[in-house]
């Protein structure tokens, strides 16, 4: 039991601010980008600002959800209990993706979230295997396979996109 937390924390450690969105959002073009859904009605750009502002209030539930897992596993807590945290991880990891996607976002900031968004889509991916795990094993398969693609990196760029600092766990 205890082999299985250690690395779980590390992994959960590893991990960043991501997220996905359900399938038939993936064809939808975000907001942010224009395109053909772009028209006058389209909210103008946040302000650096406003952006900073949402950005945190849009990321908290999910770096919160990531940090109760990592505190869980550091309690050596069940992998049940670990698993029911998964699946909230993944719950906040859609919520915050399709929030992002759905916020007109000052031009630095695009090309990150967009790069941000691409890794989340990919973790969101295994974070839902993982709060639907069989066992143990495959609890911590998939998230070690959803950290692998945590868009920490990515968040990074968003932050300093954004005037914001980097990011500080706990």
């Amino acid at each position: 039991m205890r082999r299985w937390t250690a690395a779980l924390a590390m992994t959960v450690v590893l991990a960043g601010c991501g997220g996905g969105e359900p399938t038939e959002a993936l064809n939808q073009q975000p907001a942010w980008q224009g395109g053909a859904s772009a028209d006058p009605a389209t909210p103008a750009a946040l302000t650096p600002e406003e952006a900073k502002r949402r950005y945190l209030a849009i990321v908290e539930p999910y770096n919160t959800a990531l940090e109760k897992l990592e505190t869980a596993a550091n309690a050596g807590k069940p992998w049940r209990t670990v698993r029911k945290l998964a699946a909230e991880v993944a719950r906040t990891n859609a919520a915050h993706a399709a929030a992002l996607r759905e916020t007109t976002w000052p031009a630095a900031a695009r090309a990150p979230l967009a790069a941000l968004l691409a890794e989340n889509d990919v973790a969101l991916r295994h974070w839902r295997r993982a709060g639907e795990a069989a066992d143990a094993e495959a609890l911590m398969r998939e998230i070690r396979a959803a950290a692998a693609h945590s868009g920490a990196e990515e968040a990074g760029r968003v932050r300093a996109a954004l005037g914001l600092p980097a990011y500080r766990e706990g």
